[in-house]
């Protein structure tokens, strides 16, 4: 590709491929970005489009791209391990042929990192339905990836300098979800005296006052309060004079 015409053509042809990743399928804007970012690694569209991806707007290479790349530049890469517990990658510089960089990448390493839990001694990693994600699913591959981004980034960082390796960028945290056996608490015992005594301790920080009767004050007629019965004056109320009988 020769100019960004050209390239904007070939992308819009592209996007409309049933092959095309379900990611950027219909995208012809995605599929420039990855012809262009193709295009600066030495790679053919469907190289580029096959071997790149995007992750949280950053590009990154699948594990096979990664090493093919450092092999084309001249460097050696071996896989000295690889199991669901550790990968070991080595790799030797064509310009450094007498020291090899080796880099281990663990499952306790993924674990510290937040890319996955350890259950049972085996990753353990599942979306919000309880779908187990890639670390889990394809626990050896993403252990190698991860070697082989680490040890590259180290060893030679011009053959694709700005590029993650697959898996760099994949862990999304807000998006998984640990999904554990819940957790089953026995209650104690109740031990009823127990139970007394601390009501008892309880009731003895308050202090209740003993009932005192109250003192009943009878009314007492006003000064100038005058009986009409019989005409006494604040001496007593009219029902109760002692001549009542006589009105």
């Amino acid at each position: 590709m020769e100019d960004l015409d050209q390239a904007w053509r070939l992308s819009q042809a592209l996007a409309t491929a049933v092959l095309m990743p379900d990611a950027i399928r219909g995208k012809p804007s995605d599929v420039l970005a990855l012809l262009l970012y193709g295009q600066d690694l030495g790679l053919s569209p469907m190289q580029a489009i096959q071997g790149i991806y995007v992750v949280k707007g950053k590009p990154q290479l699948s594990g096979t791209t990664w090493i093919a790349l450092a092999r084309k530049a001249g460097h050696k890469v071996r896989i000295l391990e690889s199991t669901d517990e550790r990968c070991t990658v080595e790799i030797t510089r064509a310009d450094d042929p007498g020291h090899p960089h080796r880099e281990t990448f663990t499952l306790q390493d993924a674990a510290r990192a937040g890319l996955c839990h350890i259950k049972d001694g085996k990753a353990f990693l599942r979306d919000k339905n309880g779908n187990p994600l890639p670390w889990e699913a394809y626990t050896r591959t993403m252990l190698r990836n991860r070697a082989i981004s680490s040890g590259a980034k180290i060893a030679c960082p011009e053959v694709a300098l700005g590029f993650g390796v697959e898996g760099d960028y994949d862990f999304i945290a807000d998006a998984a979800a640990v999904i554990t056996d819940p957790e089953v608490v026995e209650a104690e015992p109740v031990d009823p005296e127990k139970v007394a005594e601390e009501i008892g301790n309880i009731a003895a920080q308050f202090t209740v006052d003993e009932p005192v009767d109250a003192e009943i004050v009878e009314a007492a007629p006003s000064a100038d309060y005058v009986c009409e019965t019989c005409g006494a004056v604040s001496d007593h109320f009219e029902d109760e004079c002692p001549d009542g009988s006589r009105g």
